[in-house]
This record gives structure tokens, sequence and C-alpha cells, in this order.
């Protein structure tokens, strides 16, 4: 137990220091810029310009942050850090935690998903890198038809894994959950009805729908689950049955 708190606590330790650092970094180069050329906004003119923007991601912002917490552990500040966390990181440390059969909430997981973010972001540095050196000679290639064809199915795609690892039943650790997506059904509907609704102002209200749903989804789950209709299989009961079997 020792040491298990002295990771999470040097893990802790370590993402403040870097999260602060990084808006530091955010904050102070634009900061610097406008000092140095006498061009500093007014506050006015900011909050009109981003007064839009903070109503969609400010709670866009509160609803990943309680959604995603749970599955990143103490990796969730390197995530938040180098971003792309819906198509990118998140896939990534449900695919380790699949590919590991590690179980959600153990250090065991919590390093799998903080190597596999570190590892996900550095691969996304160096196709950057690649991308910046190549642009111009493979400028026809990319202006091509195929390639903007491509580049349509790329979000699909990486939404797939996602929607696959949902679907599975083992959610990693040998734990097996029966029927866990009766729980979404009310949000989705929910969802779908106020897409059909307000169409053009969903993307505006999308993060209040998700904090909205967070607890409609907890709530729904824990009364399927006292119900009977959703069941969790431990890897203790497995090897009971398995036991009994024989």
């Amino acid at each position: 137990m020792k040491n298990t708190n002295e990771y999470y606590e040097k893990m802790h330790r370590i993402g403040k220091i870097l999260t602060a650092a990084s808006v530091l970094i955010f904050v102070g180069i634009p900061l610097v810029v406008c000092l140095r050329y006498d061009i500093m906004p007014r506050i006015s003119d900011l909050l009109l310009a981003a007064g839009g923007l903070m109503a969609i991601f400010i709670p866009i912002s509160i609803a990943e942050t309680i959604a995603e917490t749970p599955i990143m552990g103490s990796s969730y500040y390197l995530t938040c850090i180098t971003g792309n966390v819906l198509n990118l990181k998140l896939p990534a440390a449900l695919n380790a935690l699949k590919i590991a059969d590690a179980e959600q909430g153990t250090e065991e997981a919590d390093s799998l998903i903080g190597i596999a973010v570190a590892v996900s972001s550095l691969v996304t540095m160096i196709i950057i890198t690649l991308g910046v050196l190549l642009l111009t000679p493979l400028k026809p290639f990319l202006g091509s038809e195929v390639v903007a064809t491509s580049i349509n199915y790329v979000l699909p795609a990486l939404f797939g894994c996602i929607v696959l690892s949902m679907l599975s039943k083992d959610v990693g650790g040998g734990v097996t959950i029966n029927g866990r997506l009766k729980a979404a059904i009310i949000p989705f509907v929910i969802c779908l009805i106020i897409c059909f609704i307000i169409p053009e102002y969903y993307s505006v209200v999308q993060g209040f729908i998700m904090i909205i749903c967070i607890p409609i989804i907890y709530f729904t789950t824990k009364r399927l689950y006292k119900k009977g209709k959703i069941t969790v299989t431990l890897p203790e009961e497995k090897e009971a049955s398995a036991e009994e079997e024989v």
C-alpha cells in the first residue's frame, strides 16, 4: 500500500507541475507577444470573441473530465496536456487495457495507460514532424483525390475503435459486464431528440447535454444492476464456476 500511495503521489505531483508549466506557456507566449508589440486587446473584446467558445467548451470540458478521469487515472494530466483525448488517447488507453487484460482502477492499469498515452504522444509528434518535413515533396500526393476521400474516413475509424470497445462485454482484468449498453438507451434517446429539435444549436448545447446525461447513466446503471438487468462477473467468480463444472 505504501508503494502504491508513493506512486500516485509522485504522479500527481509531476502532473500538477507539468500542467502549471503548460498553462504558463500557453498563456505566456501570446501575453509576451502582445506586450512586446503593444497589441494587448481589451478585456471586453476578449470576452466578446471568446463568449461563444466558452459556452461550448466549458461544459464539455467539465463533462469530459468527470467521464474520462476514472479511465485515464493519473495519466489524465499528460492526456490533457498533449490533447486529442477522444480520438487518440482514450482509444489507446482502452486498447492497452484490453491487450494486457488489466483491470481498471489498479496500479497496473494506471501504469499501462501512462505508457500508452506517452507512446501515443510520441508517435503523434513524430508524424507531425515528418509531415512538416515532407509537406512540400508530398504536396502533389496529399492534394490528390484519393487522399481527400480517405480523410473522410479517419474520424469514423477512430470513433469506431471506441464503439467496438464499448460493445464488448469484457472490460479488462477478467471482468465481464453483460447488458451495460442498456443504461445508454435513455441518454441516446435524449441526444437524438435534441438533435432533431434544434440541429443548428446542438453543437452549442452538447456540453450541457453531456453533464446531464452522466448522472442519468449512473442512476440508470445502478437501478438496472439492482434489478439484475446488468450483471458483473468477476474473475474469481469465473474460476469458481469453472471448478464447479469440473
